[in-house]
């Protein structure tokens, strides 16, 4: 039962940051858009779009990777222990995720 209150918050934890991370980016490629419009020939280039699309949602990523590991390290000290499974396949899915609704934004 404590496995899954832990597993059940770090999801929380992690779901908390991405939808503020993913509006962060959303405002960010949206305002990027906004100035490449407002003086041409001031568009995306095929590397920001690349960067911005497939390069941040893996730098996030890893970002996960260490929530996760200082989120175990803190669970350790109540004596619960988390697979490392299960992390990778939130952190993958919340990339993917990520991915799925950015790309569109670009083309």
């Amino acid at each position: 039962m404590k496995q899954t209150i832990a597993y059940s918050a770090y999801f929380l934890i992690v779901a908390t940051i991405t939808y503020f991370v993913e509006n962060f980016l959303y405002f960010m490629i949206s305002g990027i858009l906004f100035y490449a419009a407002d003086s041409p020939p001031g568009d995306i280039s095929n590397t920001s779009k690349l960067l911005f699309s497939v390069g941040m949602p893996l730098g996030y990523a890893f970002v996960l990777f260490g929530v996760y590991y200082l989120y175990s390290q803190i669970i350790k000290d109540f004596n619960i222990h988390l697979t490392l499974s299960i992390g990778v396949i939130i952190h993958i899915i919340i990339a993917i995720h990520l991915i799925w609704n950015i790309v569109p934004l670009f083309f």
